[in-house]
């Protein structure tokens, strides 16, 4: 499969039998046969593995993806026993591999591999070409390669689809992620999951623009700096979304900020917003049609397909 060349951590992507060998952020790693009982630990790489995988081969889950306040699968793996990050009910699973996060701490990595479960650390990152690496480099790990190919295909398709459009709209919405948390204000600036999304809907991002980096805290003077046109709101409902919002637009110190002024202040799906996984996509078509309904459907966008 010529299509897997130059996939990061696959070490001979001639081979296709069993052993074989990747290269996790943890190191090489030899997965001896095509896993089974498949486990990540990681709400991201759960919903990359439902993509790839039957869900009866993911055989156990942890409490985040089990919640539909966070995790778009849900609805498929509540019936799974749950684990945390503890290596104690993680092996209680008898898993053939765990596939995880750059989260999981060395010291679990190291308990479980003492026990003889391969562990491969991957990468979680929401640009494009990371996107399409991981789905194609899991189903490597997996043993389903030709349904991570289709898949990669279909994630890509449905995203230059998008772009296609929104980088020829203009012009282009300043637009800023902001919730409230504990009282502190965070906003997404660069290298952000929410500011991918802003850019790949046809915005730009204003805290990326105000030279922020990450996540980070700031204050209602930072906010009338950034002058955003449009404020989307990636925090769950359950958190206080609908209440931050109204909170924003009747603060007469924001009275002049664009997109207060036009009450252009969304509550948008945290969970398609903040996700490290493909599913970000969905939340670039969302906000897309925000920022621009006569180009798009006001139909919600369709399900990414499992695999069966």
């Amino acid at each position: 499969m010529s299509s897997l060349m130059g996939v990061r951590g696959i070490v001979d992507p001639t081979n296709f039998s069993w052993p074989r060998e990747v290269e996790g952020l943890n190191g090489f790693v030899t997965i001896p046969a095509k896993p089974e009982r498949i486990i990540t630990a990681s709400v991201g790489h759960d919903e990359s593995v439902l993509a790839l995988v039957p869900a009866e081969r993911l055989v156990a889950v942890g409490a985040f993806t089990k919640d539909e306040t966070f995790s778009n699968i849900a609805e498929f793996v509540k019936d799974r026993p749950e684990i945390t990050r503890d290596p104690e009910t993680i092996i209680a699973q008898s898993p053939d591999v765990v596939v995880t996060s750059p989260f999981f701490t060395a010291d679990g990595i190291d308990a479980l591999t003492r026990v003889g479960i391969p562990v491969v650390q991957t990468e979680l990152k929401h640009d494009p070409e990371a996107r399409i690496n991981n789905i194609l480099f899991i189903g490597y790990i997996l043993g389903e390669e030709e349904r991570a190919l289709q898949f990669a295909m279909e994630v890509r398709e449905r995203y230059e689809s998008l772009v296609g459009v929104t980088s020829k709209a203009a012009p282009q919405p300043r637009v800023l992620a902001v919730t409230q948390y504990s009282d502190k204000l965070w906003v997404a600036g660069s290298n952000s999951t929410e500011g991918g999304v802003i850019v790949a809907a046809g915005g730009v991002n204003a805290a990326d623009e105000a030279g922020i980096e990450g996540n980070q805290t700031t204050s209602l003077e930072g906010v009338i700096a950034m002058a955003p046109e449009v404020i989307i709101i990636p925090q769950p409902v359950a958190f206080g979304a609908n209440e931050f919002r109204e909170s924003l637009l009747n603060n007469e110190t924001l009275a002049e900020v664009p997109a207060i002024k036009s009450g252009r202040v969304f509550v948008v799906e945290s969970k398609h917003f903040t996700t490290l996984s493909y599913w970000n996509i969905r939340g670039a078509e969302d906000l897309a049609r925000m920022l621009w309904p006569d180009d798009f459907s006001a139909n919600p966008s369709p399900a990414f397909s499992l695999a069966e």
